[in-house]
């Protein structure tokens, strides 16, 4: 099967979250088949360590999901209001 990605662009951001939506549900269900275990670069790895590292000290700032999710809808709202 051929996907097109210029054709995925031209969608309307809704269904361009609700194709990452679904996406990001299929990986998980992938990831919790093989019981979590993913061969990462050791370059994310380091990335990620660094990053676990900065939140763990508090030296980064962390958003619950419903901040994440007002977040976005007010950015889909704002580009739908400045494309009339």
């Amino acid at each position: 099967m051929s996907i097109n990605i210029d054709d995925i662009k031209k969608l309307p951001n809704e269904e361009k979250l609700k194709i990452i939506d679904e996406l990001w549900e299929s990986i998980e269900a992938e990831w919790e088949n093989h019981g979590g275990q993913q061969n990462e670069s050791p370059e994310v790895s380091s990335m990620l360590e660094e990053r676990l590292s900065e939140y763990e000290k508090g030296e980064t700032k962390s958003y619950s999901w419903e901040e994440v999710e007002e977040r976005i809808k007010k950015n889909l709202e704002q580009q739908k209001n400045e494309k009339k």
